[in-house]
């Protein structure tokens, strides 16, 4: 036990040293906290009115209920599973430490139980956010005692152990055969696109009707109609048989059973998967270390681009943009969340196509020009959260290898303003791509539009200004996979910068437009006090966002040449 202790130690010390790093600011921890907990008190709220509404109707409570939860309950093991499998793949056999760990006189059982760990906690400490309000809102809402949050959440831990176990006893029979790369990729991406298809289907049901007595009807009725098909050999039965007491108020005695099941279920499977891992984990993590080869660097595509790129830049312009074109291209992280960008898009404009329309023609044009606004926030949004998650971790990127750029005769400034001006192609297509397709769907034009496309342009050079120069500032060199950079305290400051950013816009042009929108309906001319008003509130729009686009990169500008590797 003691050298499974000393295992977790750096992560640990990882992970304390980053809540008292100076650089991170004392807010880190009240801001990371007052998150969590405002998403809890959102969750919560929601579960506890839709379970009030489920009380409402006396016949099917205890069905619609019980049904609910194990819908969720299935859910939240199906992708605690999948998460498993795909981090069991980096921990066991792609983490760069293993290296040092296999050939170190490490018991194989106590690098087990670390790994274990380890995999548990990254893979499942999400389902816990989400979960934990979950279960406290049947709480209060079924007036459960003190032993039910007790028994639900041992139980639900007991689940999750044998979730990762499972996924662990998996691949470690997956690596025997495949090579274990290409068998992390795949799986992300059919991860990626179960998650892309639920949530489309999720979307294109218009929960949103659920709302209405009608729509609320239909749920109820399928709530209630929906067998208990749970299975008595699935882990998520035992675990709904030790809660449905607390739900139906009957059958008590029947607790202490489905509970052993869970805990000898998880010490059981904990154990075998940790057998299996001390006979096949070696072989596997040596196929794990034979080189991919650089076919993609010597691919004909890339030859293509790089003729491209030397006949429209000079050298060295030319080679750094290769080298961005490689590094996002060998990410499949970020490569994947493209599945999920091309999800938000579609039903990002699928919501737009489904307004409602009102009494007469004027009014519906002005609630189009109305959303056509509010659109731009919208989209501004999209963009930031874009910018966090593919520009901010540009620098961090580089890694180890930032070296060699600092030391080149290029110069740091120019490799910024070549990322810089990599990154904002691509974000000025998607936002305009966005606001076009909206007002196109809308049917509008002239005024509307060309505000619309105009700040959206501005804001998306902002933006990409701004997750650029941050990232400068909150650059980790030293990080093994760069793609948990943005989910660190840098990324969330960038992002609430960003949307202060797009807020304080957005407020600007309110007036504005509503001067505008409202003169048009109504028929009368702007006055020239009016003008003024709308003149000057434009005016300190333009200010805030040249600001974004000057600072933050002024700022990465005189930090990159303090970067140390």
């Amino acid at each position: 036990m003691s050298d499974t202790l000393l295992l977790l130690t750096p992560r640990w010390k990882k992970l304390r040293s980053g809540l008292r790093d100076p650089k991170q600011q004392r807010l880190r921890l009240p801001f990371m906290v007052g998150l969590i907990l405002a998403l809890w008190g959102v969750i919560y709220v929601v579960f506890v009115k839709a379970l009030g509404y489920f009380i409402s109707e006396e016949m099917f409570v205890t069905i619609a209920a019980t049904n609910l939860l194990s819908m969720i309950l299935m859910t939240f093991t199906f992708v605690v599973f999948i998460s498993n499998i795909i981090t069991t793949f980096s921990s066991f056999f792609l983490s760069e430490d293993l290296e040092l760990l296999i050939s170190s006189p490490v018991p194989p059982a106590s690098l087990y139980r670390a790994r274990f760990v380890e995999t548990l906690i990254d893979s499942s400490w999400m389902v816990l956010v989400f979960g934990f309000p979950v279960f406290l809102a049947y709480g209060k809402v079924f007036k459960a005692p003190l032993s039910f949050y007790g028994l639900t959440f041992a139980g639900f831990v007991c689940l999750l152990v044998m979730t990762t176990a499972a996924g662990i006893v998996v691949v470690q029979i997956l690596v025997k055969t495949f090579p274990v790369r290409r068998l992390r990729d795949f799986f992300v991406f059919v991860g990626l696109l179960l998650f892309v298809g639920a949530y489309l289907l999720f979307r294109m049901i218009r929960p949103e009707e659920f709302l209405n007595p009608e729509g609320f009807a239909s749920l109820m009725d399928y709530l209630s109609v929906r067998s208990d098909s749970g299975s008595l050999l699935v882990p998520t039965t035992w675990l709904m048989k030790t809660v449905l007491p607390y739900i139906t108020g009957t059958d008590f005695e029947q607790i202490v059973f489905y509970f052993g099941l869970l805990v000898l279920g998880a010490i059981s499977t904990y154990r075998l998967a940790g057998h299996y891992h001390e006979a096949s984990h070696f072989s596997g993590y040596s196929k794990a270390m034979e080189s991919k080869g650089a076919k993609l660097s010597r691919s004909r595509i890339m030859a293509v681009i790089s003729g491209f790129l030397n006949a429209t830049f000079d050298s060295a312009t030319a080679q750094l943009v290769r080298k961005e074109i490689l590094l996002m291209a060998r990410d499949w992280g970020r490569l994947s969340q493209l599945l999920l960008l091309t999800a938000l898009v579609v039903v990002y404009l699928y919501n737009f196509k489904v307004l409602p329309s009102l009494d007469t023609p004027a009014a519906t044009l002005f609630l189009n020009k109305t959303v056509a606004f509010v659109n731009i926030g919208l989209a501004g949004f999209v963009l930031s959260s874009l910018g966090v998650r593919f520009i901010f971790p540009a620098v961090s990127s580089e890694g180890r290898a930032f070296w060699i750029l600092k030391g080149s005769p290029v110069g740091l400034r120019k490799i910024l303003m070549v990322k810089f001006s990599f990154y904002l192609v691509p974000m000025l297509m998607i936002g305009l791509f966005l606001v076009i397709m909206t007002n196109q769907i809308l049917g509008l034009g002239g005024f509307m539009f060309f505000l619309s496309t105009l700040t959206v342009v501005l804001l998306t050079v902002g933006i990409t200004s701004l997750a650029l120069g941050m990232g400068v500032l909150y650059a980790d060199l030293k990080e093994v996979d760069p793609n948990r950079v943005f989910s660190g305290f840098g990324g969330l400051v960038t992002m609430l910068y960003s949307g202060l950013a797009v807020s304080a816009v957005i407020l600007l042009e309110a007036y504005p437009v509503f001067q505008v929108l409202h003169a048009e309906f109504h028929g009368y001319a702007l006055r020239e006090n009016h003008y003024l008003a709308i003149s000057g509130c434009l005016f300190i729009a333009i200010g805030v966002i040249l600001y974004m686009i000057i600072q933050p990169m002024r700022n990465g500008l005189e930090v990159i040449t303090e970067l140390e590797v």
